[in-house]
């Protein structure tokens, strides 16, 4: 009776013991969220607009852009899609002249683009948006993502640099590096880039997920285990 018992509670807290710890991820998380906030301009010109275009805001493509200055369109254009809009915030945009553009109106243009899975023109416009404006580190940052998903890592990695070099606290900037290592197999450079993420945001679960993988491929079985188990303290807040 003794003996059963004993290793019934050995059975017990076997059992217990692989319960409490989650299993180490067997595939990484790489996501690529995408930087589409952009600041949005709070204006008296808005309610000039408003009244202005009340009745024809579904026609606005075929409306006669000499009613409105091109600073009007613009913040009329950024207004609608930061209200998500964007079929007719394009077409605002698209009556802006080529040359009066700014490097934000080709960085909207991009997401645009993107959002309607037209790649290559989202590429496009970023790249015009980074040769009016070398420091947009939005435009960097959502080319890298754009290079990661085509599996361009080299390019991806030099894009998210550059990013970094202009916005040093950028996490995600650090995180979508190590995924890009994680790609590469070089996990020793993918768990700097990691631990760089978490330094700058300690609290966002994915960064301890693709280390706790970095580790488990290292062969560092308990750092893999510590890393998860802050990620699931995180996710069940």
């Amino acid at each position: 009776m003794k003996k059963t018992f004993t290793v019934f509670a050995i059975y017990m807290l076997f059992f217990t013991a692989y319960a409490y710890c989650a299993p180490v991820p067997n595939i990484p998380n790489t996501q690529q969220p995408i930087i589409k906030n952009t600041e949005q301009i709070k204006s008296p010109v808005y309610q000039h607009l408003e009244k202005k275009l009340n009745d024809q805001t579904k026609q606005l493509p075929n409306i006669n852009a000499k009613q409105l200055t091109t600073s009007d369109i613009r913040e009329q254009a950024k207004f609608l899609y930061n209200s998500n809009d964007l079929k007719t915030s394009l077409a605002l945009y698209n009556k802006i002249p080529e040359q009066e553009k700014t490097s934000e109106d080709w960085f909207i243009i991009s997401n645009i683009a993107q959002d309607n899975n037209r790649i290559d023109d989202a590429i496009f416009y970023l790249k015009k948006a980074i040769e009016l404006d070398s420091k947009n580190y939005k435009a960097h940052y959502n080319l890298g993502n754009l290079y990661f998903n085509a599996e361009k890592y080299n390019m991806a990695l030099d894009e998210y640099n550059k990013t970094l070099k202009i916005k040093k606290d950028l996490a995600y900037a650090y995180y979508n590096k190590g995924c890009c290592y994680l790609k590469k197999k070089s996990y020793f450079n993918a768990r700097y880039e990691f631990k760089l993420a978490i330094k700058e945001n300690p609290n966002e679960p994915s960064f301890y997920y693709n280390l706790a993988y970095t580790y488990k491929m290292l062969k560092k079985a308990k750092k893999a285990q510590e890393a998860i188990e802050i990620y699931n303290q995180l996710i069940t807040r």
